[in-house]
Parts: structure tokens; C-alpha cells; sequence
């Protein structure tokens, strides 16, 4: 069998290491010029050596997907971390409140949660006014949503709110940058970088992939690229109207990812541990050096949802975060480098990760998830039915899921 994955993300790796392994020919197939997708670790113009996951960065407590598989090819994982154990620092209103205030807030959520339970298809935005949360509170919530699920509180699921409103334990990362496995993983592989599909072509007879340079030719195709990006691909004959109905239905996060690097790297420790809230842009703070040598220190937040800064230019974006930090650290902060990427408008992900509501694990991914006609074949982490964050175990089982299903047909 000869086997063409379209997308070197790790969705696309996975499924492509399994086919290969069972003796099948396989060629993956990657419109960027790298290999990860939204796994992607920032190098280039970070001082001291120190760099910066600007996509999927936490593994998660229980992700044993992606634990075996930086097992398998000799990748360290951190040591456990946390953002901020019981009580996260929190900067509201261009100061960081102090810890009974902050209490306060937290308490007022953690007690609207046993209150007031979410509701089935009831999205954050319309529960804030249903518990009638107040205000302060409100925007706390906010913060919390730009980290996951990164969408617009009209969109984000109620129910997966956490009662407990706890803040993450047992965090890791890969040592050395998140890319990694995504370039180990590449390394066993026959991939073509910078060859956009444009046609999947998907008949009685095999499958004819177009790009922009040469046609492949195939038994089977596995297409893995993020959900918006099916809506632009072209399927020859068209896909069934059920699926792309599915496809409709399924919302994203939306998100601009921000990095900055400092040289007051223990000012920015005392002032946010590893991480914090603001009611400011970003909304949410999280020091990647942690890690790290060097003497400076990098952090990066995510502007999500309604916070995303549309039509504000890159520097524009960094000075107000330059803001927000001299707000966390209670003075004047210095930048020594700054970086931007909005994974919204990035044409090759046009989402940051996907954000289904009510049922939706059970009516819609299913859906979007199932091959056709034993030739056509799906999977990324928008087809992955967990709950919460988790981008790239979700990229990781679905590749496992997808191989099984190629294998089997």
C-alpha cells in the first residue's frame, strides 16, 4: 500500500510512523517549510541560548501518549511544575492584588460554580450573567479563558469550567523546546516541505493528490491538517454533506500568541512565579525559562477570544504587553527581544485548537473524524474527543486512531 499523509504536525507523524512500520510506503506531504505544525519552538533572536514554545507547550498530568513517545526517542521531560498552586498572583487595574483580594475573586467563581452548575450547551459568557457573577470576577474569568480553551466566552464551553478553579500541577515540558519530537519523529520520514494540497482527489481507482509543484498519486490519503483548514481544501468528488455540516458546527480558539524576553529575570520571579492573571493584554503570563539557564527571562501570554489584537501592528502588541509587565513587576520593564504570531491568521492553522460545546464529542466529532470510502481518511487533534486543554496528546492519539483505521481497511 502506498499511503500519502497530508500535514507533518504530529497528528500527521504519528499515523505515518504506524503505516510505515506495518511495511507500507508512506510520504507525508507539509505546506510549511518545517515540521510540528503548531508545535513550534522560538530560537532565533532570543539572547542567552533560552527559547521559547510559541505553540502547544504543557504536557499535561496523565498524557501518557506523549510521555512514551518522548520516551521512544530519548527526549527529557522538566521537572513538575505548577502556575501557581492554590492562589495565582493576579494584576487587576494596573496593580497585583493582594492575596485576600485575589481570594476573594477566586472564591466568588469557585462558589457561583457549586451555586449555579453550568448548564448542557451553555457557553461562559451566557453563565456569568446566569449566576450573576460580578464584575472583577467576571474579567478573572476572562483571563482564565485565554489560556484554554482560547476562545470568545460566547463560544466557550460552561461545564468545562473547573469547580475548583485550580491552577495546574504536575506541568511539564520537553527539555531543549517542544519541536523536538516533532523533528525526531521527521527524521524517520520520507516528508516534502512547502507543498500546499490544493485538490484531493479521492475516486473508485486510488487517490490523486494535487499541490501547487507535482501531483502524488496513492491507495490512501490521511489528512490531518486543523479543522478550518478542511473548509478550504479541495475534495474531488466533494465531501458527503453530513461532514462538512460537522465541520460547520465545530468552534476553534482563536489566539496571538506573545513572547517577550527581560533582563530583570528575578523581579519577573518574585512578581509571577510561574504564571498570572491580568485583566490586561495578555490575559494570561507564563514564564518559559523556568527551565533554563541564562540570565534573562522569557514569558509569553496568549490575547485570545475577544481579546485577540486585531488591527494593532507587532510592536504596538508588545508595548502594551511591555505595559502589563511593568504592572506585574511594579516597574519600568526593559525588552530586550519580542515576538508575535497570531495562530488565527496563520494560513496554515487559522485557529490556535478547537473549542466543542455541549455534546458535540459525541454528535459532531465523530463525524468530521470518519473515513470515506476506505480511500479518505482524517485526523488532528480537532477530531480528538478529550476534555480540556491537551493539543498535542489529542494530535497524538488521533494518529494512533487514524493508522489503526488505514491499517484495517
Amino acid at each position: 500500500m502506498r499511503l500519502i499523509v497530508i500535514g507533518a504536525g504530529l497528528s500527521g507523524l504519528v499515523a505515518a510512523l504506524e503505516v510505515q512500520a506495518a511495511g507500507h510506503e508512506v510520504v507525508v506531504l507539509e505546506a510549511r517549510d518545517r515540521v510540528g505544525g503548531r508545535v513550534f519552538t522560538l530560537r532565533d533572536g532570543l539572547q542567552d541560548g533560552q527559547f521559547a514554545d510559541v505553540g502547544a507547550e504543557i504536557i499535561y498530568p496523565g498524557q501518557d501518549h506523549i510521555v512514551r513517545l518522548c520516551e521512544r526517542y530519548g527526549l527529557e521531560l522538566s521537572q513538575e511544575f505548577s502556575l501557581g498552586g492554590e492562589m495565582p498572583a493576579l494584576v487587576f487595574g494596573g496593580r497585583r492584588l493582594p492575596e485576600d483580594a485575589a481570594a476573594e475573586l477566586v472564591g466568588e467563581l469557585r462558589e457561583a460554580v457549586r451555586r449555579t452548575p453550568p448548564g448542557h450547551y451553555e457557553s461562559l459568557a451566557q453563565w456569568l450573567r446566569r449566576a450573576r457573577v460580578s464584575e472583577p470576577a467576571g474579567r478573572l474569568l476572562t483571563a482564565i479563558a485565554q489560556s484554554t480553551p482560547a476562545s470568545s466566552l460566547r463560544v466557550a464551553d460552561a461545564r468545562e469550567l473547573n469547580p475548583e478553579l485550580s491552577w495546574g500541577e504536575g506541568y511539564r515540558k520537553i527539555v531543549g523546546g517542544n519541536d523536538l519530537l516533532p523533528r525526531a519523529m521527521a527524521g524517520e520520514l520520507d516528508v516534502r516541505l512547502n507543498r500546499p494540497v490544493r485538490v484531493v482527489g479521492w475516486g473508485s481507482g486510488g487517490v490523486v493528490v494535487e499541490t501547487d509543484r507535482e501531483t502524488f498519486r496513492a491507495d490512501r490519503v490521511v489528512v490531518t491538517v486543523p479543522g478550518p483548514l478542511l473548509s478550504e481544501l479541495g475534495f474531488d468528488p466533494i465531501l458527503p454533506a453530513e461532514k462538512v455540516g460537522a465541520l460547520l458546527q465545530l468552534r476553534y480558539g482563536n489566539a496571538t500568541r506573545l513572547v517577550a524576553q527581560y533582563a530583570e529575570r528575578d523581579l519577573v520571579r518574585d512578581a509571577i512565579g510561574s504564571g498570572c492573571f491580568t485583566d490586561r493584554m495578555p490575559g494570561f503570563i507564563m514564564e518559559h525559562s523556568v527551565h533554563q539557564g541564562g540570565d534573562k527571562v522569557v514569558v509569553s501570554g496568549l490575547a485570545a477570544g475577544d481579546v485577540e489584537p486585531w488591527g494593532l501592528s507587532d510592536e504596538e502588541i508588545l508595548d502594551q504587553m511591555d505595559a502589563t509587565m511593568s504592572s506585574v513587576v511594579g516597574r519600568p520593564m526593559r525588552r530586550v527581544f519580542g515576538y508575535v504570531k497570531s495562530w488565527t491568521r496563520d494560513p496554515w492553522s487559522r485557529a490556535v485548537v478547537r473549542a466543542p460545546i455541549g455534546d458535540q464529542r459525541e454528535t459532531v466529532l465523530p463525524v468530521i473524524a470518519a473515513p470515506l470510502a476506505g480511500r479518505l481518511f482524517f485526523a488532528g487533534e480537532h477530531t480528538e474527543p478529550r476534555v480540556g486543554p491537551g493539543g498535542m496528546e489529542g494530535a497524538i492519539k488521533s494518529g494512533e486512531r487514524v493508522a489503526r483505521e488505514v491499517l484495517e481497511a
